[in-house]
């Protein structure tokens, strides 16, 4: 499919919003990284919910002419995105991290993404991880195509769930159509910390979820990640999440999530004495069971198609 080339207008179709909450050095590069975009067609919001004036002074400072919002008081992280998300007045979004980085070509490629699909609720890319400036080995999803569409809740599940996944979209990447999240909360009680998947699958029902395959940010792993502390709790909301919505995303989904999650209770529990004997066998039996069910999935074998081939590639290429 031919690409479609998106031409500057005085029309700002998006606004891309840097979530920023006490780490001046690293969002000072996460804007820097914005202003380098080759297409500077859109807005671009500081959004400083800083508990100290840090940031502030480096904005006044290095980016004055900048738009920029603080947030005082201080709001909770997910309230933070909420508020963002109402003051939206473009047709859609990017509610971009402070400690990520977007690649000089992240905006003309999605608004290519966004023309070729003009229809879908929301379009994401791919990306790469970096520590310590180093570049891991990787990237977040697999496809042998240009664009992955997700055409539903399930589709979308089953990519964060299942035992084979091909991956998924970083969630710093996505861009929103304005008119379809601005009537979607995200709300912790949908899963906690993991909140930003269930409202991954809320957005789905309203259309298709576009995944553009070039690498177009860097996700930066560091010790303040939240996403790097496990909280029992917060899962468990999210399968809550999962029952009551168990029409939309299916029992598959469902029970390639209790894998898991029991998976690692057990192990974790096992190792505290903290697992009775009766818990502990219906966790063995529910994980041998769903096991075995995995082998009459064609969509097991589908993946380890698709990674023999791509390992016969990189061989023949090496």
């Amino acid at each position: 499919m031919a690409v479609i080339q998106v031409h500057q207008s005085n029309v700002q179709k998006l606004a891309i919003f840097i979530q920023c909450y006490n780490r001046p050095a690293y969002a000072k590069c996460a804007i820097e990284s914005v202003l380098r975009q080759t297409n500077q067609n859109f807005r671009l919001i500081i959004s400083d919910n800083s508990s100290n004036d840090e940031l502030s002074r480096l904005v006044q400072a290095d980016f004055p002419t900048l738009e920029y919002r603080r947030r005082v008081p201080s709001l909770p992280a997910l309230d933070h995105f909420n508020k963002s998300i109402s003051e939206t007045e473009t047709d859609f979004l990017c509610l971009f991290h402070d400690d990520d980085l977007m690649e000089d070509g992240f905006v003309e490629a999605m608004l290519n993404t966004i023309a070729l699909y003009p229809d879908a609720a929301a379009y994401s890319c791919n990306g790469v991880t970096i520590e310590n400036e180093v570049v891991r080995k990787g990237r977040f999803f697999e496809s042998a195509e240009p664009h992955v569409i997700i055409n539903n809740p399930c589709a979308l599940g089953t990519r964060y769930f299942s035992k084979y996944p091909s991956g998924f979209a970083a969630f710093p990447a996505y861009i929103y159509r304005t008119s379809v999240v601005k009537h979607i909360s995200i709300d912790a009680q949908a899963g906690g910390k993991y909140s930003d998947v269930a409202w991954l699958l809320e957005i789905a029902k309203h259309g298709d979820i576009v995944w553009n395959t070039k690498n177009l940010i860097r996700y930066r792993m560091h010790a303040s990640n939240d996403s790097g502390v496990e909280s029992l709790k917060d899962r468990l909301r999210l399968l809550g999440f999962l029952k009551l919505n168990r029409s939309f995303v299916g029992q598959t989904v469902i029970n390639d999530y209790r894998f898991g999650l029991y998976k690692n209770l057990r192990k974790s529990l096992l190792a505290n004495s903290k697992l009775s004997a009766r818990s502990a066998k219906f966790i063995k039996r529910f994980l041998l069971t769903h096991r075995l069910k995995r082998f009459t999935r064609p969509e097991t074998y589908a993946y380890l198609r698709y990674k023999l081939v791509k390992l016969f590639r990189q061989l023949n290429d090496g």
